[in-house]
């Protein structure tokens, strides 16, 4: 069977073949399960804020102009309705303070680059679950899944100069958290 670009099967829902909507499901099922992970840990809440997620887009798929990448508005729908869930469940989580801009860059690289590799990713690891979720999506957006600032931009809906900033301090934060934990 050939395989269809997201507009195909967008068009066939909007044409009343429901069943269509499995495609699109089956295809971005993964990528949304890892956007909602990154704000979510508790598993059992993931799946559920990924079900409403998925409902949300069927039910809006009509809203949907094909004016930008159905993936966007897609990762987009996911992120705002994940931090809105988070939101209602009223965690809290400490902003990446401000002053971490004004570490010079020196100071924070040194005992990292020592580091093996395997323990860059653990320390990694640590330091992205200390963070706040929409901070550790944006790491894990640009880095892991490849988004430009542009999309970062249009999924958050945070101004690209923002986006940079925020990137820009969260490596920071996170070069000095590695190196703390290094350090120990």
């Amino acid at each position: 069977m050939a395989d269809f670009d997201d507009i195909y099967y967008i068009r066939l829902i909007k044409d009343g073949h429901i069943d269509a909507f499995a495609h699109i499901v089956r295809r971005y099922e993964r990528m949304v399960f890892t956007i909602v992970g990154k704000i979510v840990y508790r598993r059992a809440e993931v799946e559920d804020i990924v079900q409403d997620i998925f409902i949300k887009v069927f039910q809006s798929l009509d809203k949907f102009r094909e004016e930008s990448e159905f993936t966007t508005w897609l990762y987009r729908i996911a992120y705002n309705t994940a931090i809105s869930e988070l939101r209602k469940r009223k965690h809290e989580f400490t902003p990446i303070a401000d002053n971490f801009a004004n570490i010079p860059n020196d100071d924070i690289t040194g005992a990292i680059d020592e580091a093996g590799t395997e323990d860059k990713l653990r320390y990694m690891d640590m330091v992205l679950k200390m963070m706040p979720p929409d901070d550790a999506l944006l790491i894990t957006m640009y880095y892991l899944n490849n988004h430009s600032i542009k999309d970062i931009s249009l999924i958050t809906g945070n101004s690209e100069t923002n986006v940079k900033v925020k990137l820009h301090r969260i490596r920071k934060f996170m070069n000095f958290e590695i190196n703390k934990l290094i350090n120990q």
